[in-house]
């Protein structure tokens, strides 16, 4: 009797929860998990999987949520404002970079909860402390945010068109040849510079154009010459 037993117990599928199934659609790559593909990492049966979770659109979104709690957006500590934001804008675009379905949840407002609106009044707290007024404070992160996720999604429909064999360059060069030698100048250098508007240092320009702008437009202090990098050793 106790060697039936023992059997019976090691033939129990292994016991999973929501926090489970979210890190088992993250290995998997959010744009190739389905419920069978996260069924068998778990080492369960699809119908057991849907005991957990309606579909694959909740799959996804669960697998956001837990990206954004095991590595919530930076808190404001004290350090210069144009450092924080510029943090911040990081760290949305590298999440949401790593994984495209990630981007499509967040856009679609799947990351409900207090905890997202806790940070937001948190940042907002953190600017009006710099002295500026709430419309101007949520103006700010709101512009910062925008330059974030639309860099995000730029990046993101990029490497479709060069999955599709249509990257920026050789856009840019079908596009000029097919006009006169004189037309369109400045794309035509920015082509020859092989400039990339996808890339990080790219990203960096353009944060510390908006950053500069925010200290113009409400007086703040400017950011510093040899401002951070959150990438940075």
């Amino acid at each position: 009797m106790k060697r039936a037993h023992t059997a019976s117990r090691r033939g129990r599928p292994p016991i999973i929860d929501r926090d489970a199934i979210a890190q088992a659609v993250l290995e998997i790559g959010t744009a190739n998990a389905t419920m069978r593909s996260v069924a068998e990492r778990l080492g369960v049966s699809v119908p057991g999987l849907y005991h957990h979770v309606r579909n694959k659109d909740e799959l996804l979104r669960l697998a956001a949520q837990h990206a954004l709690v095991s590595a919530p957006p930076p808190r404001y500590e004290g350090q210069h404002w144009t450092h924080w934001l510029r943090t911040y804008a990081a760290y949305i675009r590298t999440a949401l970079s790593a994984e495209p379905a990630l981007l499509e949840k967040f856009l679609s407002g799947g990351f409900a909860g207090d905890g997202q609106m806790e940070y937001i009044g948190d940042a907002l707290e953190a600017l009006r402390a710099q002295g500026l007024e709430p419309d101007h404070a949520i103006a700010a992160w709101a512009a910062v945010t925008a330059l974030a996720m639309g860099s995000v999604t730029e990046a993101h429909r990029e490497r479709i068109q060069a999955e599709r064999g249509q990257p920026w360059l050789a856009r840019i060069f079908g596009m000029t040849a097919r006009r006169s030698p004189t037309d369109y100048p400045t794309l035509r250098a920015i082509a020859a510079s092989r400039y990339d508007p996808f890339g990080e240092e790219s990203f960096d320009q353009r944060i510390t154009l908006l950053l500069s702008g925010i200290a113009g437009q409400y007086g703040l202090s400017a950011e510093p010459v040899n401002h951070f990098r959150p990438d940075a050793d």
